[in-house]
């Protein structure tokens, strides 16, 4: 057989083939990257809960071992930030953002915990403490127990 017949015998796709298989790429692509996107949205709350929860059992125990107050207060509802410490040196913190340090989560609601020598909590206004996205999903809810000091993830 010769060069021309064989070039005669292949078969290449044809511009509509071409036209569907991306049409299909695409879409399969927007329903995997709201997906991921998602994804990536509760990871930031859980990194933000995770270390809420990290620093009100810091405060419990620097509580128990210095034999003083220690307080957790968040100013003011929505707030990604929020304060720590002896009330005569408090700290500010802020919830993990974007690359750009911009808030992608917040606490919804102000507090003020006090954490006593004794293993005691003064929780003002009683409740529990809740973090959510920017745009309010997903989110998690902190239980504290006031007698026992007790932190825990409850959702």
């Amino acid at each position: 057989m010769s060069r021309q017949g064989a070039l005669e015998d292949e078969r290449g796709f044809t511009l509509t083939e071409l036209l569907i298989t991306i049409v299909i790429m695409g879409i399969v692509f927007a329903i995997a990257s709201s997906s991921w996107f998602g994804a990536i949205e509760s990871r930031r709350v859980d990194s933000a809960t995770n270390q809420l929860v990290a620093d009100l059992r810091l405060a419990h125990t620097q509580a128990k071992n210095r034999l003083t107050d220690t307080s957790f207060i968040v100013p003011s509802a929505d707030s990604s930030t929020y304060q720590i410490g002896p009330p005569a040196d408090l700290k500010t913190r802020t919830l993990p953002g974007d690359d750009q340090g911009t808030p992608k989560t917040k606490i919804l609601a102000a507090t003020t915990i006090t954490f006593h020598s004794d293993g005691s909590a003064e929780i003002d206004p009683a409740g529990d403490i809740t973090v959510a996205a920017i745009d309010g999903d997903p989110l998690h809810t902190i239980e504290i127990n006031p007698v026992t000091s007790r932190i825990e993830i409850v959702t």
